[in-house]
């Protein structure tokens, strides 16, 4: 059986962690997570969308999960503020 080579995965840059402490709860461009989970939700809405068109039901199914969890975190965002 063939083994399988991992990847390492990059330490992040300076730069990177400049960003990180300058803006929390937001990401480098900006977007905070409610606005990225708002995105997310209506992204993968569109993807189940075309997904169940051409019998695609296993990741039809995954992208609906995945949309959910991501309106039920804008929710939350919104009963918080």
């Amino acid at each position: 059986m063939p083994r399988t080579t991992r990847r390492a995965l990059p330490a992040p840059s300076p730069h990177d962690l400049e960003i990180a402490n300058e803006a929390p709860g937001q990401d480098e461009d900006g977007m905070s997570a409610a606005e990225t989970a708002r995105y997310i939700a209506e992204f993968t809405a569109e993807l189940a969308y075309l997904a169940r068109q051409t019998k695609l039901d296993l990741l039809a199914y995954l992208l609906d999960m995945a949309r959910l969890e991501a309106a039920r975190t804008v929710q939350a965002d919104k009963r918080k503020g």
